[in-house]
């Protein structure tokens, strides 16, 4: 029988779950953190409230994506605060899903199906 850590799940993820993925991939961070860091990489056109950033949490952590991290709040932080990390699971989900959106935008850019020239 094989692990769930062994499994990599094989939908696609949402949007907002791949950006959530990407932003705990440098660093563990907490829900208003990680809401901030989307914010910031995007420019702020992309703009989630805390509320539905849980959710998304949520439904990462229930797949084994992300965790939370353990981390204790430094000193000037919120000590309620709970920081979240990317799995190894996550983080392998999270790469190959970046690849795919490569690949699908290169074969749109160049006009041939599935990028790269192939097809």
């Amino acid at each position: 029988m094989t692990s769930p850590e062994s499994q990599q799940p094989t939908t696609p993820l949402k949007p907002v779950e791949f950006l959530v993925l990407v932003v705990l991939a440098d660093r563990p961070l907490h829900g208003y953190g990680i809401v901030q860091e989307i914010d910031a990489r995007t420019g702020g056109r992309v703009r989630l409230r805390p509320g539905d950033v849980y959710r998304v949490i949520y439904r990462l952590g229930e797949r084994r994506l992300l965790q939370e991290s353990g981390r204790r709040a430094a000193d000037d932080d919120d000590e309620r605060r709970t920081y979240y990390r990317i799995t190894a699971v996550g983080r392998r989900v999270v790469t190959a899903e970046a690849e795919m959106l490569t690949d699908v935008a290169a074969g749109l850019v160049s006009g041939t199906a599935g990028g790269g020239g192939a097809g």
